[in-house]
């Protein structure tokens, strides 16, 4: 009889938060509404199906934590569908949202990320996550593959490489090498724990073994010239293998490394050092490499405190706003006060993948929770990094927010991984 009081008093406390995120998106929506309706008082279709959307996404999530019998964290699904929804509503706000628009696959990334997000949940959920600790190699090598496939038939466009309709499968490689990395490290702790003297000194098969695996897709990557998810993808494995032993001198190592490659790669690549330029000085060359971090620099000081209102600003005067830029659209109309709440709700979802990430028993489980919240949380410090000219430009896209079908869809497999992930392994129910 306790557990089904406290089973019905779960059930009606996520109810109500999930049913608080939906009015908070259909707010957003109808303050939209009306300044597109001030301008052009006519409804269209399309006007109407983000919130139909969202509406059905929240309810299908919602039911599915209550009917699946879900034993992990709900908040992971709730927060994903929310900063989604908040994605969602910028892009409808800058008008890239048209489902009319057929020969734009990317439009349909929010339908078919939450479909697979869903999916990935449902499939890896109740320890089913523990048979993709025999793929890490697999894994490993299928990245290779889906890199050399963008090499041979790809593109390139604004300094990444597409395949034909702007399909990115460079962005699965994240997923992918999250997996090898999360079962290299799960069966290789013990040797990269050992020091001498205070110092990692890892069995030199180990090391070998590690790089040699390592640089096959990072090899592909220099041949792309895709230096920021080099960035993204070193930082990862560097934090992993920390947070894996313990070892401050993984940190120091890898800062000179990161040193070296970064001077290497100023030296090799023009458009790296142009990149460093424009963020050292924008003003050096304000009507070329300068444009993009002047443009968004101006927006986001236009909003101010509290923003010009959704609806009211300008976004279309700042470059790549609804991808690489999103932040800064973000900053001009719901200002610092919005941009602090949704650095919030990331927070929120970080900290509830390493919680679910520290009570895992099983150590491929707990690194690849790790891994996933990490690859995620660096492509946040990225993205807003780069707008606020904290540090250099480096094309990584914010998730869930920034328009863009392969990185959406990506971010999506990944939470739904947490998501499952999240589930105590003892069977019991997670506060």
């Amino acid at each position: 009889m306790a557990r089904s009081r406290k089973s019905v008093s779960a059930f009606s406390g996520n109810g109500i938060l999930f049913f608080i995120a939906f009015l908070f998106f259909f707010s957003g929506w109808l303050i939209i509404m009306a300044a597109k309706l001030s301008g052009a008082p006519v409804v269209r279709l399309p006007d109407l199906l983000p919130p139909a959307f969202m509406a059905a996404s929240f309810l299908a999530v919602w039911l599915i934590v209550r009917i699946s019998g879900f034993r992990g964290d709900p908040l992971i699904p709730l927060l994903t569908l929310l900063l989604a929804g908040i994605g969602l509503l910028v892009q409808f706000r800058l008008g890239i949202l048209d489902f009319t628009d057929a020969p734009r696959a990317s439009i349909y990334a929010y339908p078919l990320g939450l479909f697979i997000f869903l999916f990935a949940w449902m499939l890896f959920k109740s320890g089913r996550h523990a048979w993709l600790s025999g793929l890490a190699v697999p894994c490993l090598l299928a990245a290779c593959v889906l890199l050399g496939v963008i090499l041979v038939f790809g593109s390139r466009f604004r300094g990444a490489v597409f395949l034909a309709g702007q399909l990115n499968p460079a962005e699965l490689v994240k997923l992918l090498l999250a997996v090898f990395l999360a079962g290299f490290i799960a069966e290789y702790r013990k040797p990269l724990q050992k020091t001498v003297a205070g110092l990692p000194a890892p069995p030199v098969r180990t090391l070998l073994t590690l790089s040699a695996l390592w640089l096959l897709p990072m090899g592909l990557l220099i041949v792309q010239r895709d230096l920021g998810m080099i960035i993204l993808l070193n930082l990862v494995l560097l934090v992993m293998v920390f947070m894996a032993t313990g070892r401050w001198g993984y940190l120091v190592a890898g800062g000179a490394i990161a040193a070296l490659a970064a001077y290497a790669g100023f030296q090799l690549f023009a458009h790296a050092r142009l990149r460093f330029i424009a963020w050292q000085n924008p003003f050096s060359d304000p009507a070329g490499q300068g444009w993009q971090i002047l443009q968004s620099l101006s927006a986001m000081f236009s909003g101010g405190m509290w923003g010009s209102g959704l609806g009211a600003g300008a976004p279309g005067a700042v470059p790549i706003a609804a991808s690489d830029f999103i932040y800064a659209a973000v900053a001009e109309e719901l200002g610092f006060v919005g941009c602090v709440f949704l650095a919030i709700l990331y927070l929120s979802l970080f900290y509830r993948g390493y919680r679910a990430a520290d009570q895992q028993r099983n150590l491929f489980a707990q690194t690849l929770a790790a891994a996933l919240t990490t690859m995620l949380a660096l492509q946040v410090l990225m993205n807003i990094g780069g707008v606020t000219k904290a540090i250099p430009l480096t094309g990584i896209t914010l998730p869930l927010i920034s328009h863009g079908g392969s990185s959406l869809v990506t971010s999506f497999i990944m939470l739904g991984l947490l998501a499952a992930l999240s589930e105590p392994a003892s069977g019991r129910a997670r506060g």
